[in-house]
């Protein structure tokens, strides 16, 4: 029980620095509240604790808490500066926050038997989180491809105009004139 309590105490921590940096962050950056920034703030924090939750201590929580709600909030920015599609934020969520996760296990994370140095707990996690990124790179250029070679990556242009869920579901998602 009591190692459960412990990473549901770092997990919320980290949760709740990642929506008050990225709520801040945002406000700072736009000039007023963003509520869904900060809600991407608290997945990009469960994200980055979620591979060190039980290694790290609350205040370590905390930080990596706030790098995920700060690189959320980048990444963001990354996308529709270089019109990356991403409606949802999926990648600065759990893309950079995974990888962040990752590499902050190294730095804070409490050493595992075997490994005698930070600096080698580091190199581990480090190429661990390159072969992760690698693989799924890999994997995923092999569906997308395909499923580009037999037309079923994109919808048409018309379809992507009017709107996915007219087209898949017969509703549309936003009212009319939401558009205009």
């Amino acid at each position: 029980a009591n190692a459960t309590t412990y990473i549901a105490l770092t997990t919320t921590l980290a949760a709740a620095a990642g929506a008050v940096t990225a709520l801040i962050t945002a406000w700072t950056l736009f000039g007023k509240p963003d509520v869904t920034m900060a809600l991407n703030g608290v997945l990009g924090g469960l994200v980055a604790i979620t591979a060190n939750c039980d290694r790290v201590s609350q205040v370590e929580s905390l930080i990596i808490g706030v790098v995920g709600g700060f690189l959320v909030v980048m990444g963001i920015l990354l996308l529709e500066k270089l019109k990356i599609d991403d409606p949802v934020g999926a990648w600065p969520v759990h893309g950079l926050c995974g990888v962040w996760g990752g590499l902050a296990t190294g730095i804070f994370g409490d050493l595992p038997d075997g490994i005698d140095s930070v600096g080698s707990f580091i190199t581990v996690q480090l190429i661990s989180t390159v072969a992760i990124c690698a693989w799924a790179f890999i994997t995923m250029s092999i569906i997308f491809g395909a499923l580009k070679v037999i037309g079923m990556l994109r919808v048409s242009p018309e379809v992507e105009q009017s709107g996915l869920d007219l087209e898949e579901h017969g509703l549309r998602a936003y009212p009319l004139g939401a558009d205009q």
